[in-house]
């Protein structure tokens, strides 16, 4: 089906990525250029349900594989804008708020996010080891694969913390933990006994990647 193959093209974009990274740091020996280019696979984690249920039966996303796609630009040591693309591949658990009979033909869910913004570093702990800091804002969206549902684009924040550690040339290994609050429109899939709002809408998204810089 189109999520899986979905699910199978993106994983295969990372992976690409990061055996290009890890070819680099065999070759790459020349001074970084202004420009980083990065692949990142890790776990989404929704913390919000889609749809509270007074019986405490929500409906809510399962926590999922992430892949992520980043462009950066270096305006100094210590800061660069970023543009980045997210994929995750979650399962909707619906609770007791939704129509009864409303079946697939999958529970599938895609979550993908466009965000961009700024990236802030500092050395305090050496040069091979810098905390990052990250602001920004995009859009989530979420595709349904679930009768009666309809997809849906949301405006959200894109603040993280992390670590990263300059290794061999122009290539870096990091570490992050992203904070991606927005809201849902309850609106969009297929509910009862309910006045349909927008709710709010919390994820995290731990994750690590490489990077390279191209000389």
């Amino acid at each position: 089906m189109r999520l899986s193959r979905a699910r199978r093209v993106a994983g295969f974009v990372t992976g690409a990525m990061l055996l290009a990274a890890a070819a680099s740091a065999q070759t790459t020996q020349t001074a970084p250029g202004r420009w980083r280019l990065g692949a990142f696979t890790g776990a989404y984690v929704p913390f919000s349900p889609l749809i509270r249920a007074a019986d405490s039966n929500h409906t809510r996303l399962a926590a999922a594989p992430a892949f992520a796609l980043e462009a950066q630009y270096l305006a100094s040591s210590y800061l660069a804008a970023y543009a980045n693309g997210l994929l995750a591949f979650s399962r909707i658990r619906l609770g007791s708020t939704i129509r009864p009979g409303v079946v697939g033909p999958s529970d599938h869910v895609v979550l993908a996010a466009g965000t961009a913004g700024l990236i802030l570093t500092t050395d305090l702990l050496g040069e091979n080891l810098q905390p990052t800091l990250r602001l920004g804002g995009g859009l989530k969206a979420y595709f349904f694969d679930l009768a009666g549902a309809e997809n849906q684009v949301r405006p959200a924040a894109d603040l993280g913390v992390g670590f990263r550690g300059i290794g061999i040339g122009g290539v870096e290994v990091s570490t992050e933990l992203r904070y991606l609050p927005g809201s849902f429109d309850q609106d969009r899939l297929p509910t009862r006994g309910i006045a349909p709002q927008a709710q709010r809408q919390t994820d995290l998204l731990f994750s690590i990647g490489i990077a390279i810089r191209p000389g």
